[in-house]
């Protein structure tokens, strides 16, 4: 049985197959952004509504610093025409080999119904905020966004020589060169 995860924990890594058709692992993704994990079940109506009000809030958790990835056990051929019905601009990656299970996400029996669940997950690959069970996203995008909130720049990290390459770079692109 996995570990209760909890806020401030490392986030558990995994390495799923997407509807891009790569292989997206959690420790590659986390460096550049903050990660929203959506996990579910199925394709009802509760996981069309979340999907589409995550669709819609994408856009400000980007500006914000964070990407979307749902995370389901069906197949990718699945995930994909889920995709495409309701124009995702996100990965939806198969959990093929159950890593759902090491977030505390285990499958419904036969008279429960799927229950969804939302880690955010920091450069760092801490858990920064957590609902799972999940109330509906439409909700919770709130709470997420106060939770981005809290995040440093993601250039609080780098060396001070690296980052005044990047501001360098960035002046002297923008800039018009001088008329003599």
């Amino acid at each position: 049985m996995a570990a209760t995860l909890v806020v401030g924990a490392e986030a558990p890594n995994f390495d799923l197959a997407s509807t891009e058709d790569v292989v997206l692992m959690l420790r590659d993704e986390v460096p550049r952004m903050a990660v929203l994990l959506y996990f579910f079940d199925g394709d009802g109506d509760r996981v069309r509504s979340d999907l589409k009000h995550l669709a819609g809030g994408q856009r400000k958790l980007k500006d914000r610093g964070a990407v979307i990835l749902g995370i389901s056990r069906a197949k990718v051929a699945a995930l994909k025409e889920l995709q495409r019905e309701l124009h995702l601009q996100f990965p939806l990656l198969s959990d093929d080999r159950d890593f759902s299970s090491l977030y505390g996400v285990v499958p419904p029996s036969e008279d429960e119904s799927a229950a969804a669940a939302l880690y955010l997950v920091n450069r760092d690959q801490k858990i920064l905020w957590m609902a799972s069970p999940a109330k509906a996203v439409e909700s919770s995008l709130g709470d997420i966004d106060k939770a981005l909130q809290t995040l440093p720049s993601p250039m609080v990290n780098y060396p001070r020589t690296v980052v005044n390459r990047v501001v360098n770079w960035w002046v002297n692109k923008i800039r018009p060169p001088r008329s003599a």
